[in-house]
Parts: C-alpha cells; structure tokens; sequence
C-alpha cells in the first residue's frame, strides 16, 4: 500500500519531502487527472493525481462482488417485500443526505411524499421533488448529463423550496460571488473556498462532466475524483453536498445495482468524519493534489455499506423463510388463507410507516374479488392470527402473537 502523502509531510522537512514528491510524480504506474486545484492561501496550483494500489483494486472487485450478492439476494425476496426495501433504501437515502447537510427532516415526511409521488399525484408535499428525481434515477430512463446546465437542473430539483432566499445562485447557472467551507468541529475555521467567477466554475463543470463521460478511466475511481472535485468547485452557496451526492449515485446506478446506487448517502453519513476529512485533506497544501486518500474513504465507504444492506437482506430472508415453514404447517390453513397471510407477512416486515392492508389494497395484490378477500379474513379472524383497526376502511395486519 501506498503511504498518503499528507502523513509523509508531517515527518520531513521543506526539501525531503519536496524531493519525495518529485520522486512520486515520477512513478510509471501514477495516472493524472485532468483537473488542477488551489490550497488555500497558496499559490501553487496541483494536478490531481493517484497511484494505483493493490488496496484499491481490491476494493472494486469487492463493491461489484458485493453489489452482485446483494442483487442475488434481493432476487430471493417476495415481489411486495422487494418493492419496499427499494422504497425504504430510497427514504434512507434522502435522509440521509439531508442529515449531513443539516437539513432537518424526518423519515414519516418523506414516506408521506414518496407515496403520492409513487402515485404519480402532484405533490406540493415537502420533499417531492427530491423524491421524484430520486424515482427516475430508478426508472428504465437514464439521466443523462451533457452540460452545466444538466447540472444546475438537478439541483434545481434536489433542492426545491429548501434554499434560504439569499443562498440561491444568482449567476447564469451558478453563483456570483465567492463561497467557504468552514471546519465542522464548529471552530469557525475556513478550510475551503470554493472556485470563482461564474464563468470559471461553468468552465469546471464542463470539465467534470466531460470526464464523468469519458470512458478512459475506471468507472469507481471517476466516480469517486468526480465526487470530489464537484465538492471542491462548490458551484452553488447551499446544496451542494445533496446535488454532489444525487449526481454520484446517478453514475453509479450506471454502473452498479440500484440497491448499492441509493446506499450512498446512508455510508457517507454513517461514516461522515471520515468523509468530510477526506475532502479537509485532499484540498491541503500538504497532500499536493493526491487522491489515493479520498479515493480509498470513498470505495471503503461504499464497501462498508453494502456488507451492512447483505446482512439486513439476509435476516428478511431467514424472517420469510421460517415464516413460509410455519405457514405451510399450520394446518388450519388452505392455500387460500396462506397466500393472505403471505402478503400481510411482506407488509408486516417491509412497511415503511404502519404496517397493515386494506381489503382494496389486498385484492388488488391478489387479484382477488373484495367479497373473496373478506371471506379469508374473516376465516383468518376465527383463528385469531390477524389484528384489525380503525374503519372506513378497516386495516389488516398480521398479529404479533403468530410470531411468537
């Protein structure tokens, strides 16, 4: 492995660690990037640049075998339950990024505008555009992105009615006027500025998006540099981290399954000193434009998260299983009364909010008349292995009591 430049430079003086970094750039494996960048209060300006490691390789053979097992095991699951973990890694998602980015919210708000958004209702609910940008990077639709203004669409979308009146971007599609990054510890310390004018940060949009559409470099590692230098040219005063994280996950549903594609902002945030470190670090004098720190967090970050998804799907799936063997050996049960209790059994797992159905709702799963429906939960009743509330409509759900 590769020792990080930045720790290199705490142990030697100005010339060692000069000639250690002439030494470095002239490794025949370095590969550089196609962007410059600025420490600030400096005046030099980096290449960015890495060195490929066996760490990192592995790193991506491990995100793809992993994105691959988390596929297979989605696959085993019921059509219902699959359906609600995608809606659940989607509302986690959003959380998530609003989470890191101070945004208050909570999960029953989103689920309130991810159902009418599923709807297909026209929503005036909080988060609605969010949520719909976030369903068609689930669409067949790709989102392609060609030019700024793609850019500044997105964060239009991500953002909406979320930005501070005066934190809008007042230039032709970015901002004006010059933007900081401040120390999280709450010091107050700037640790970054972001590039300016207007008309530089339209030219280094350009740049990003015409490398993300590149096809010369690995498809993991572009993700995770664009990550980065999107951060660092910090194109719009608020939002940035939500539209830089939207934007990465878009390229990695390209590239990966949905399911690793909405887990980026739950491992940024689960992870958030490691993240926001990497980007304190990357943007110092002291590591001279080398990515292989930001790159590592980025792919580990990732990596981390999808063991995390494994194990959740893999206990849903232990959950169906004994359920299915209790099921089939209730013999106060026909096939009828099993099916029912199937689908309350995915909703009672998978819900996002209350858990129960309805009689239209569980004839139309079925594809049963609703006379038919009631006539098995009426059955199911009699045996004591279902629990109803409220009324017009009354909800079904299945009772704890059949789990213990």
């Amino acid at each position: 492995m590769v020792r990080h430049l930045y720790k290199i430079f705490r142990e030697k003086d100005r010339a060692e660690f000069d000639n250690f970094f002439k030494e470095r750039q002239s490794y025949e494996s370095l590969v550089k990037f196609p962007f410059k960048i600025k420490p600030m209060d400096q005046p030099e300006h980096f290449s960015l640049y890495y060195i490929p490691t066996q760490h990192i390789t592995e790193l991506i053979v491990k995100i793809y075998k992993q994105d691959n097992q988390l596929l297979k095991l989605s696959r085993a699951l019921p059509d219902i339950a699959k359906h609600n973990l995608i809606m659940e890694l989607l509302v986690d998602e959003l959380h998530n990024t609003n989470d890191l980015e101070g945004v208050r919210s909570t999960k029953e708000e989103i689920i309130r505008s991810a159902r009418e958004v599923s709807l297909d209702k026209k929503s005036d609910l909080r988060f609605s555009s969010m949520v719909a940008t976030y369903f068609n990077l689930l669409s067949n639709e790709k989102i392609i992105i060609n030019e700024p203004k793609d850019v500044r669409k997105i964060y239009d979308d991500i953002t909406k009615d979320e930005i501070e009146k005066q934190e809008i971007p007042d230039g032709k599609l970015f901002r004006v006027d010059a933007t900081y990054v401040y120390k999280k510890s709450g010091s107050g310390k700037i640790i970054h500025r972001g590039i300016t004018p207007e008309d530089k940060i339209i030219e280094s949009i350009e740049q990003l998006i015409n490398f993300m559409n590149d096809g010369d470099f690995t498809a993991l590692i572009k993700i995770a540099v664009g990550h980065y230098y999107f951060g660092y040219i910090h194109p719009f005063y608020d939002g940035n981290g939500r539209t830089s994280r939207f934007i990465s996950s878009l390229y990695l549903n390209n590239e990966c399954s949905e399911l690793t594609a909405l887990s980026l902002s739950r491992g940024c945030n689960n992870f958030r000193n490691q993240y926001l470190k990497s980007f304190e670090i990357t943007n110092s004098f002291a590591n001279k434009g080398e990515m292989n720190n930001f790159i590592e967090n980025f792919l580990t970050i990732i990596s981390e998260t999808q063991e995390e998804m494994i194990l959740q799907v893999k206990e849903k799936i232990n959950l169906f299983d004994d359920l299915w063997e209790r099921l089939n050996s209730d013999e106060r049960l026909d096939e009828r009364c099993r099916k029912v209790m199937f689908i309350l059994a995915q909703n009672y797992y998978f819900a996002l909010d209350e858990k129960g159905l309805t009689v239209r709702e569980l004839a139309e799963i079925i594809e049963k008349s609703p006379q038919f429906i009631r006539s098995v939960l009426k059955e199911l009743d009699s045996f004591d292995v279902i629990s109803q509330r409220g009324e017009r409509p009354i909800i079904y759900s299945i009772s704890e009591k059949y789990f213990d």
